[in-house]
């Protein structure tokens, strides 16, 4: 790997993308309705936590550091 927290951060968006479109193309070609109906439903279950880890992180915050 290269030094370059940049570079570093652009391979790995490589390797996402990459291996997202393998699964599209590998699973979700073979089942596009099914796909999109789990895809859907994960994106649902992600946003509902949101309030939950934004609400974990103010706490967090909040918290007096401890010596």
């Amino acid at each position: 790997m290269n030094n370059d927290p940049y570079y570093n951060y652009c391979l790995e968006e490589i390797r996402f993308y990459t291996e997202k479109i393998n699964e599209i193309i590998n699973e979700g070609l073979k089942d596009p309705k099914k796909y999109y109906e789990e895809s859907k439903s994960e994106w649902k279950k992600i946003y509902q936590m949101i309030p939950v880890m934004y609400m974990m992180n103010q706490i967090e915050n909040d918290s007096p550091a401890l010596p």
